[in-house]
Order: C-alpha cells, then structure tokens, then sequence
C-alpha cells in the first residue's frame, strides 16, 4: 500500500494507491475525463475512504469503474485497428508468408521400392518380452512409427497382434541397395516372417511406399511316435522326464493315474512306467508342438494300471481299461502335483489352537505358489476367507460330494460364486493364510455335508462304452501295440548296426528318443 501524487488543472490529488493490476492502474490517466459526468463527493466519505480531496470531487468507486470502461474501450479499438490494418494494408505477398506452412521434410523411404533391385537383406529375430506388444518391438528395433502402423494395420487383416504371447520369436527383415554399404546404413523396413501358433505362420513383405503385402500359411504339420520305458528309482516325474517326455505330458500322465494311485503312498522303487505318445514336427523337422497320450501303462506293486486314450465322435478323448471302464473318477484322490501328505484324516491335536478335535481333510505340504486342480467337474459355491482357513474355495460336484481347499495364497483368476469349473482346472495356489504353520493345502471332501476320508473313498466310475464304443476302443488298443512292436523292432535294428552307422542314422532322425514313421496330419 502506498501514495500516488499527481496534478490535474488545478487540482491537485494525492491518493492512496492499492495493489491493483496494470489495466486499473493506467485507468487512473483517464480520471479527468470522466469527472465532470460525475456526482460530486461527499467530504466525510472522502475521508472515510482514505482521499483527501477538496469538495466537488467523484467518488472513489465510479473513478475505478470509469476507469474500467476506458480502459478496456481503447484496448478494443487497438485491437479492431491492428487487425484491419493487417487484413487490408499488408501486402498479398506477406499475408501469404505469414500463412504458410513449412514444406514437408523429403521422406526417407523411397517410393519406387521395385526398382530398387538387386538388395542387400538381413534378418534379426527377436523374442516378445512380458507384457510386450508387437508395436512396442518394432519401435525398440529402430522401425519408424509411421512404417510401423502400416504394417500393423496389414497384420491386423488376418490375426490380432494382441494374440502374441511371451516367448514368442519374430524376425524382421531390412535391406539395402545393392551398391551402398549395409554396415554404414540403418537400412529401410522390408516386413516381417511370425510364427503365432503352431499350425499357421504369416510373413509380412513390402511392397512399395507403406504398402505391404501378406501371406498367411498353413504349417501341416506330422506325428512322430515315441515310447517312454523307465523304472522308477525316486518318483514317476523324475522317470518319466528322464525317458525324453515333456513335462506337460508328464503332469498329463500323473493325473491320469492319479484317479486309481495315490502317488503319496502307492508307488514304490522299481515300478515301471510304459508310456506311448506322440511329438509334431514342422516341414523343416523342427518340433512345432506336443502330441498326446496315446497308452499308458504303471506296473505298481505287481499290478499293472493300463488305459488307452480313445477320441469319441463329438471330438472329445478319454482313457479307458481293456474293459471299456473309463479311467475318470468322479473325483482325484491328490488334487495338487507334487505335494508331500504332511496330515492325515481324523482326530489330531491342532498346532495353534492346541485342543484334540476332528481333521476333517488331508494336508498336503508343498511349495507355495504350487498349482491347485479342481478335484472334479462342479460348480463354485464360495470363493472367500476365514479366519481359521484363511483363503479358500468349496466347490460343489454331483451325487451330493464337496471338496474344500484352503490356506490358499490366491485364487486363479476369474474365479466367482456359481461359476462352472472342469476336472483338472487350476483354481488356486498353495499357502499358508489363516491358521497355518507352513505352505500347504487342507483338502476336504464331503458327502451330504458329512466329511469323509479322501484315502478311502471308493468312487464309481465314470461312464463305460457301449458296443460300438468298445469295438473303437479295441482298434485303438490294436494300434497302439503295432506303434510300440514298430519301435521296439527299430530299437533292435538299432542296436543291431555298427556303432558309426547307428550314430549317423540318430543324427538323421535327430529325435531324442525313439519314434515311429511320420504321419501327416490334416
């Protein structure tokens, strides 16, 4: 707050200025042509306001709203005069400067792409990280945003790029003119040669000026048989990767067997494992993906578990004995791989509460994070917590059967209340949430709401074939033991030739045990 002094005619004003803003303080010039438009002020007023001012003056507040008005009157007609003056006064020659755009840059890629023969070309494969997107490669790869898109958009017309999972290898293509010197260039975009499944590959290829063109290609792909023969030292998975299985088939053997053996208890050193299943290979005779189960037998304890794996009409497959009875139960006796039964089923003393009561379930001690399979086909009756179970999951079966899993650490995703969950589905992850000393799964299995002993539970099975079923069944049984006669014999031809020639012909076949003719597949 201060004082401005200043003289207008006669009279002299000394005012006290406030912080107002630039445009309220050049009003003040304008004051005296507004003061004679104006009521006189009362002396007491002018006094109260802080002004000392002979009679006769204006007040203070229709100054500043005079001053206002002014002020923004002659900023207008600054403006309306600037404007016509550069609309009409200017030069055509430099309204036209003042308007124009800059010239576009020459673009780097050039637009007569097929005469631009013979090329140098190179390729680099890269691989799609976690939570990478085919956009995000291209640009970590140097490709401009624009070539990119272009590419995108031709992609998009036969396959999502969205679709692209982790681990999956793209390679691009650049190249360069023939004359110039491809380690002294970045080189120009050329496409793109992606593999998204194991049946289709597309390549990318350009065309000219962001023009590509793409071709999408069915891989036929053909089955090569092998046989997996392992005695068991230590643990069915340890045998069965040994023999050259995949770990998935692996998993898919133990819970076929995992409906009749308890692999907790049953399985003994010197069990034998026989198992026949089939690799898909590529035309360059690169494994392209796993096949299936095609027989598996356990000798266990002197009793042999064999089933044979049959593909009904509606497209579906299951295993079935030499009977026609199907291998599937109602409900698996071990509904995690790998676990190590660390409780059993009745009254126990409980570690953290400390009284004897009733152990409604099983415990099965494994590592946390360790997958959880639904125990049989059902519907989700609760997906919550508790204070004594922590996380778990109740599902409910037919014939009036539950199963409860808990200490989980978290669910699976997608998991809600009355939704439909399949035999063998993952629902959750082993934990240790609520009263619990270490990692486990409690697993229960109730009937009619009266727990029951999951060890002793003696399941119908489930549904058995009719005649023309079981005359299926036998035609693939007949053709499984032709398959393994076919390896075995070849084993012996094997072993049979001198030890150079039986090295040349594994490195032909290149397998990593023994298989079968191809087979084409459609």
């Amino acid at each position: 707050m201060g004082k401005f002094r200043y003289t207008a005619g006669r009279v002299t004003r000394q005012v006290r200025v406030r912080p107002l803003d630039t445009l309220r303080r050049l009003g003040a010039f304008w004051a005296p042509m507004t003061d004679a438009s104006l009521p006189p002020l009362n002396q007491g007023t002018a006094q109260a306001d802080g002004l000392m001012l002979p009679p006769g003056t204006v007040a203070p507040q229709q100054r500043r709203r005079a001053r206002r008005y002014f002020t923004l009157s002659f900023l207008a007609c600054l403006f309306l005069a600037l404007w016509l003056l550069t609309d009409f006064v200017l030069p055509d020659a430099n309204k036209a400067a003042l308007s124009a755009r800059p010239a576009p840059a020459p673009s780097l890629i050039m637009t007569n792409w097929h005469e631009m023969a013979p090329m140098h070309r190179r390729n680099r494969t890269v691989t799609m990280k976690k939570n990478d997107s085919l956009a995000a490669l291209l640009t970590r790869e140097g490709i401009g945003p624009i070539a990119a898109d272009a590419a995108l958009d031709t992609l998009q017309q036969v396959f999502d790029p969205r679709g692209l999972k982790p681990g999956q290898k793209v390679r691009i293509f650049t190249e360069w003119p023939q004359d110039s010197d491809p380690d002294s260039q970045i080189g120009r975009f050329a496409g793109f040669d992606l593999i998204p499944s194991p049946r289709q590959r597309i390549i990318l290829r350009r065309t000219g000026h962001l023009t590509f063109d793409i071709i999408d290609q069915n891989r036929p792909l053909s089955d090569r048989y092998f046989v997996a023969d392992a005695l068991i030292t230590s643990s069915v998975y340890e045998a069965a990767r040994s023999s050259g299985m995949a770990p998935s088939l692996v998993v898919d053997m133990i819970r076929l067997f995992s409906f009749n053996i308890d692999f907790q208890r049953d399985i003994r050193e010197g069990d034998q494992l026989e198992v026949l299943y089939s690799r898909r290979f590529d035309g360059g005779n690169q494994l392209a993906e796993e096949g299936d189960i095609l027989y598996a037998a356990l000798t266990n304890r002197g009793k042999r578990h064999a089933y044979w794996r049959l593909e009904h009409d509606d497209g579906n497959a299951a295993f079935y004995d030499e009977t026609g009875k199907s291998v599937q139960r109602l409900l698996m006796k071990t509904p995690v791989d790998g676990a190590r039964l660390s409780s059993r089923f009745g009254m126990r003393r409980h570690p953290i509460l400390g009284y004897t009561r009733l152990h409604r379930g099983l415990d099965f001690a494994a590592p946390t994070g360790t997958p959880i399979y639904a125990a049989g086909n059902g519907v989700i009756e609760k997906v919550t917590r508790s204070r004594e179970y922590g996380r778990f999951i109740r599902l409910q079966h037919s014939n009036g059967y539950e199963t409860v899993y808990a200490h989980l650490s978290r669910f699976a995703r997608g998991l809600k209340a009355n939704a439909k969950v399949r035999q063998g589905q993952i629902i959750g992850f082993v934990g240790m949430s609520g009263l619990a000393t270490g990692p486990h799964l409690h697993y229960e299995v109730l009937h009619y709401g009266k727990p029951v002993n999951p060890r002793t539970l003696d399941l119908p099975p489930g549904r058995k074939l009719d005649e023309n079923g079981l005359v299926a069944l036998q035609t693939a049984i007949a053709g499984a033991q032709k398959r393994i006669s076919s390896l075995a014999a070849r084993d012996n031809t094997l072993r049979s030739l001198p030890r150079r020639s039986r090295a040349s012909l594994s490195e032909r076949q290149a397998a990593p045990s023994r298989f079968a003719v191809p087979t084409a597949r459609p």
